[in-house]
């Protein structure tokens, strides 16, 4: 063969059979984003059931919650809903919603494994240091 027609055949673009076509990520994501849409939209549901006078875990109203978990019932019944539509139309801020929504659960849920909120238990033993600092002096 000539060093023409080696070219011309390299050129040549290589087909695949239709049984090894590629990974179709974009429907997988899309896929994903609305799955994860429905949890999320189903977890907003239920808080808006306890809000509406439904039953919860603790067998306790709405209305007998201490303000700080009423805030948040409400702040996750709203940001859960709004994030599983985000989610649902797999846009970017609905990721974003999403992971804030998240990220304030995962706060919350660490500060009350330190016997309080966290924040408040961190400016109390800074307080203490530097009052301890102050009178030593």
């Amino acid at each position: 063969m000539s060093a023409t027609k080696l070219r011309d055949m390299a050129d040549e673009p290589i087909h695949v059979a239709d049984e090894e076509r590629r990974i179709d990520w974009a429907r997988i994501y899309r896929i994903f984003m609305r799955t994860l849409a429905v949890l999320v939209i189903g977890r907003g549901l239920m808080q808006w059931l306890v809000i509406c006078g439904g039953p919860n875990a603790d067998g306790i109203g709405f209305e007998d919650f201490p303000p700080g978990l009423q805030a948040s019932t409400v702040f996750f019944a709203v940001i859960e809903l709004v994030a599983g539509v985000g989610l649902w139309l797999a846009s970017a801020w609905g990721g974003v919603v999403w992971l804030l929504g998240t990220a304030v659960a995962v706060a919350i849920d660490l500060a009350m494994l330190a016997g309080m909120q966290g924040w408040v238990a961190a400016a109390a033993i800074l307080a203490a240091r530097q009052a301890e600092e102050a009178f030593t002096e």
